[in-house]
């Protein structure tokens, strides 16, 4: 998904970091940084931030590609269960897709997604690869 450049600044903590929110008062976790519980509405929350380590859970391969990165083709997607509890989907890298199993244990990392080609912004964010 692609942003002008002041939305992509306002959400970058959580593009660029694996932010837990967790609730004051029901005490869920839950992945990216939120101003209120999204499962009990309650403004007292914390954050913490994750060590990025997981558990790969599920996964498939994504075989088609609106944008011009075709290239990269099949892209494998995974559900990881992070060490703290939460589960957040993103992109398994480095490593063949043929390679990937349930149970691989994985870490994020920083990555490019996209580029607004020639002179526009570089899209970064989190991505998982094996430990």
């Amino acid at each position: 998904m692609k942003l002008s450049a002041p939305q992509f600044w306002r959400v970058r903590e959580n593009q660029y970091k694996l932010v837990i929110t967790i609730c004051g008062d029901c005490g869920k976790k839950v992945v990216f940084k939120r101003p209120t519980c999204p499962y009990c509405g309650s403004g007292r929350v914390e954050y913490a931030e994750s060590a990025g380590v997981g558990v790969v859970e599920e996964f498939t391969k994504v075989y088609f590609k609106r944008d011009s990165s075709e290239d990269r083709l099949p892209e494998v997607v995974g559900v990881v269960r992070l060490g703290e509890g939460v589960r957040v989907v993103g992109e398994i890298v480095s490593i063949r897709d043929s390679e990937v199993r349930e149970g691989m244990e994985v870490e994020a990392v920083l990555r490019k997604y996209v580029s607004d080609d020639p002179y526009g912004i570089i899209y970064y964010g989190i991505k998982f690869k094996p430990v």
